[in-house]
């Protein structure tokens, strides 16, 4: 007998080589699943932006109250980026309201021709966006702003609150980003609800979309499974052949085996 098959000759011992392989395929794919895990996390490599002057640390900088001037000057910024930019009046002319980080490699021709990463809002009401904003955080040269824009017809677009952040560049205030983060429904349409935290993309192929994950793949869940699948398959083929030459020798000993029973011993 082979010594393969000779191993395998025991039930007991075939339960327990079963056995040893299923746990080996369990802690196997679970090890491969956390490492592939861990591995797809790793921050997808984007492309910086670089603004000139001095460097500004993170978690470093002081909350400085913003003068009615810089909120005069801030207001002024909004009310013609949201004109000219969410509103598509004049996108070339959002151009010079933004920094280089929002634009994210776009062109001035891009802009003109409505391709920019600024979220479009159909007809809004701008008479009062200068005065109507508010203040999350006010650092010296950046401020984070709340902004809720209404459609000029509230009954066909509902309205919608946008975060952003606008920066001071050479005495300026530029936007740096401005995402929209809830909407409501339309008035008369139902009942009114808000939906948020949504992820609305932006418009442009150079757009920063800021993401930092990698997308989870396939790869993770078809490796493991076809590995666990192998693990099964093995011990499975050394139970089948197991069972075949058990029933290969119980059929050669009945065949062997006299048909009649022998003579009873003579009586004394």
């Amino acid at each position: 007998m082979p010594g393969s098959l000779r191993l395998f000759s025991s039930p007991r011992r075939r339960r327990r080589v079963v056995r040893a392989a299923i746990a080996l395929v369990v802690v196997g794919g679970a090890a491969f699943g956390v490492v592939e895990l861990a591995g797809s996390n790793k921050p997808t490599p984007i492309q910086s932006t670089f603004q000139p002057g001095k460097p500004v640390v993170a978690g470093n900088q002081k909350t400085v109250p913003l003068t009615k001037a810089e909120r005069r000057a801030i207001g002024v910024t909004l009310e013609q980026f949201v004109r000219s930019g969410v509103a598509r009046q004049r996108p070339e002319k959002a151009f010079d309201l933004v920094t280089a980080n929002f634009r994210g490699g776009t062109t001035r021709s891009q802009w003109r021709k409505g391709e920019t990463p600024v979220y479009a809002y159909p007809d809004p009401v701008v008479g009062n966006v200068g005065h109507q904003w508010r203040t999350d955080y006010s650092y010296r040269n950046d401020v984070g702003i709340s902004l809720m824009l209404a459609s000029r017809h509230p009954r066909k677009v509902g309205a919608m609150i946008f975060n952003g952040e606008v920066l001071r560049r050479h005495g300026r205030w530029l936007v740096d980003s401005f995402a929209p983060v809830a909407s409501f429904t339309p008035i008369g349409v139902g009942r009114q609800h808000e939906t948020g935290p949504a992820d609305y993309a932006a418009g442009a192929a150079g757009a920063d979309t800021r993401s930092d994950k990698a997308p989870l793949s396939a790869m993770w869940i078809a490796i493991p499974a076809g590995v666990l699948a192998l693990g099964l398959l093995v011990p499975l083929a050394f139970l089948v052949v197991g069972r075949v030459r058990e029933r290969k020798v119980a059929r050669a000993y009945e065949a062997a085996a006299p048909k009649t029973l022998p003579p009873l011993p003579p009586r004394s």
